[in-house]
């Protein structure tokens, strides 16, 4: 059984404490390796806050505490998905989570950002309109270009609130997907796969236990490079300061492999209406974005 030594204080923080502290989380909290990888790296930038700003000695250099983020399997929806969940029959309480979270496929909008979202977030372009923000996880600016079921959902809500849609707490709202995804019949099977004290472990589960308000990034992503939005141009969106992290969603999409290769060996279109909705639903962009 993993334990803590009990009134530990900043300076006492070393090696072994620091593997003690990953080995109770994971055997007594029973916390996922990516969950306690986030937590260190919370604990890092405050070990060195403690030792540069109120003059601590510490037993160990912040830096070079090792963080093990482990791959994780990223769970989007298909177009067809996307489209059984926004037509889903949904009681009223259900309904204003799905809109939120519709939303959020056709803008790759992150749970923060939707939160805080606004009026003053809109903007004219072009005879449509934009969303531009400052993303705050990254303090990132994007532009993102308005379709018109985007504007839609807007609409539906005009007036109606001080935010622009609906927002619940994240947990409620992740709680509700599962229901609003098992509703509209998002149950094929997946493979999820765990390592757990060192073993691999591979189990099938209906894919709508998955969902997360997450999920919709993902699903604009993935949705967005199948339709042969360029990679830069869904960074700049995305708000990513790497284009290694939009790179990311280039490889796990199983259709785009399969329509690059179509196109080059094939002479076939890469875009398929079963691959994604029509490009005119989602995932358009401003162009010349202001960063």
């Amino acid at each position: 059984m993993a334990t803590l030594p009990s009134g530990m204080t900043v300076v006492d923080y070393d090696l072994p404490a620091h593997d003690s502290l990953q080995s109770w989380m994971r055997e007594e909290m029973g916390h996922a390796q990516n969950t306690i990888a986030g937590a260190v790296k919370q604990l890092k930038p405050f070990l060195s806050w403690a030792r540069d700003e109120r003059d601590q000695v510490l037993a160990v250099d912040p830096g070079k505490l090792p963080v093990e983020w482990e791959d994780v399997e990223k769970c989007w929806l298909s177009a067809e998905e996307l489209e059984k969940i926004a037509r889903a029959l949904l009681p009223n309480n259900l309904a204003l989570v799905r809109d939120a979270f519709v939303f959020c496929c056709y803008t790759g909008l992150r749970y923060s950002d939707l939160h805080d979202l606004h009026s003053g977030n809109l903007y004219d372009w072009d005879g449509g309109q934009v969303l531009r923000l400052t993303q705050t996880k990254t303090r990132t600016g994007v532009s993102i270009y308005l379709t018109v079921p985007a504007l839609a959902l807007l609409a539906k809500y005009d007036g109606t609130r001080a935010r622009l849609l609906p927002v619940f707490e994240n947990a409620v709202m992740n709680r509700y997907l599962k229901r609003i995804a098992r509703l509209a019949g998002v149950d094929r099977l997946v493979e999820v796969v765990e390592t757990i004290d060192g073993h691999i472990f591979k189990r099938p589960v209906p894919k709508w236990e998955l969902v997360t308000m997450h999920t919709a990034r993902h699903t604009f992503a993935t949705q967005s490079l199948m339709r042969g939005m360029p990679v830069e141009v869904l960074q700049k969106v995305l708000g990513h300061a790497n284009i290694k992290t939009t790179l990311i969603y280039a490889k796990i999409v199983e259709d785009f492999q399969h329509q690059t290769m179509r196109r080059i060996w094939d002479g076939q279109s890469g875009v398929t209406e079963s691959a994604g909705a029509r490009s005119s639903q989602i995932c358009a962009v401003e162009p010349l974005a202001v960063a």
